[in-house]
C-alpha cells in the first residue's frame, strides 16, 4: 500500500464538544456512545475501566489531578535505546530471543 501524503490526510476530532480544550468532555462523550473508535466504546463499557471513565466524566478536578499524575509518570520514563532496548512486535509481550 502506498503511504498517503500527510497533507491529504483528514483531521478527525475525537472530542466533538470541546476539541481544542483540555477537559474531561471526552469521557462524557464515550459514556453517551459518542466515541470515535471501537476502543472508546470498550474503555467506557469494560467492567475493568468503566468506573474510572465514570469518575473522569463526573469530576473535572479528578480528571486534571489524574492527567497531571499520568504526565508526571510519563516524564519519569527512561526507555531503553539502541542495543539495550527493543521495539515490541506485540505491545503486551516481550519479543522472544533465540
Amino acid at each position: 500500500d502506498a503511504i498517503p501524503d500527510p497533507k491529504a490526510v483528514q483531521y478527525v476530532r475525537n472530542d466533538r464538544g470541546t476539541p481544542m480544550k483540555l477537559d474531561n468532555n471526552y469521557y462524557n462523550n464515550i459514556l453517551n456512545n459518542k466515541g470515535l473508535l471501537l476502543v472508546d466504546h470498550q474503555l467506557a463499557y469494560d467492567s475493568r475501566t468503566k468506573p474510572f471513565v465514570k469518575k473522569m466524566a463526573k469530576s473535572q478536578d479528578y480528571f486534571f489531578r489524574e492527567f497531571a499524575r499520568a504526565i508526571t509518570l510519563l516524564s519519569e520514563n527512561n526507555p531503553l535505546t539502541g542495543s539495550k532496548g527493543e521495539i515490541r512486535k506485540q505491545c503486551n509481550v516481550v519479543n522472544k530471543h533465540d
